[in-house]
């Protein structure tokens, strides 16, 4: 539930849901019960246009973050311009150039109340494979944002509001 809230508030913002190519956090039905509209949004397999030089095989044995985000490096708006292009028709019309695009990788984890650092450690060990297949893409920068929150719901200023902040932030 709490990836989900995460990702209605991604979609509200400024990029809107065009920049959000990807989700694992329930299924499309059940998505847009829950209000998050992202039609366009690959969910549970990661689209075969964002590792385009992964064979098949490699990329459904890809980790999958709860979301990923798209941003431009120059501006962000929802609405599509020539320089805020539509990402997902590019990458339809297998024109996308990773270059001047952003990846941010969105993981959300229960930990315990005491010791949250081993699910960090989890989670970047986790990912780690994805962002270095990305980074040989040569999408021009790619970001891990772990979301931490205890079991019995105890959030964290480093590891819960931090990245929650660095989101909000996000152009």
């Amino acid at each position: 539930m709490a990836s989900v809230l995460i990702a209605q508030a991604l979609q509200k913002g400024p990029c809107g849901a065009n920049q959000i190519p990807f989700t694992d956090v329930g299924s499309a039905d059940k998505l847009s019960e829950q209000g998050l509209d992202l039609k366009n949004a690959a969910n549970k397999t990661l689209p075969s246009w964002l590792l385009s030089k992964l064979t098949a095989h490699a990329l459904k044995a890809s980790s999958r973050p709860d979301a990923i985000i798209f941003l431009p490096s120059t501006v962000c708006s929802s609405r599509v311009t020539t320089r805020n292009p539509n990402f997902q028709q590019l990458a339809k019309d297998k024109k996308l150039n990773p270059n001047p695009w952003e990846v941010h990788l969105i993981e959300f984890k229960f930990c315990e109340d005491t010791r949250p650092d081993s699910q960090l450690q989890k989670a970047k060990a986790q990912h780690s494979m994805l962002m270095a297949n990305l980074n040989r893409q040569g999408y021009r920068e790619i970001k891990l944002h772990v979301i931490l929150v205890g079991a019995m719901g105890t959030t964290y200023k480093g590891y819960t509001d931090k990245p929650l902040a660095d989101l909000n932030g996000l152009p």
